[in-house]
């Protein structure tokens, strides 16, 4: 499969909406392909995390929460 369903509560998300499609069977995307940093930025952005800033990992490893990908600012009130 190259899709997978999400369920977010609360941090502004619209309340029992969804977001684009996937074919029949649930295995390809139809309509609104979000990429995986997207969806990781998406969720940072709901926990106001700082997106784009360099932050370490306890292992002192330096990363941004986002990686690149943009919110996906359609699903929030």
């Amino acid at each position: 499969p190259k899709a997978f369903s999400a369920a977010l509560f609360g941090g502004g998300v619209k309340a029992g909406s969804t977001y684009d499609a996937t074919n029949e069977t649930g295995e390809e995307v139809i309509d609104g392909e979000i990429s995986i940093p997207d969806f990781n930025a998406t969720l940072g952005y709901a926990l106001g995390l700082p997106l784009k800033e360099n932050v370490l990992s306890p292992s002192k490893r330096p990363f941004q929460m986002a990686d690149k990908g943009t919110p996906v600012t359609k699903v929030f009130a």
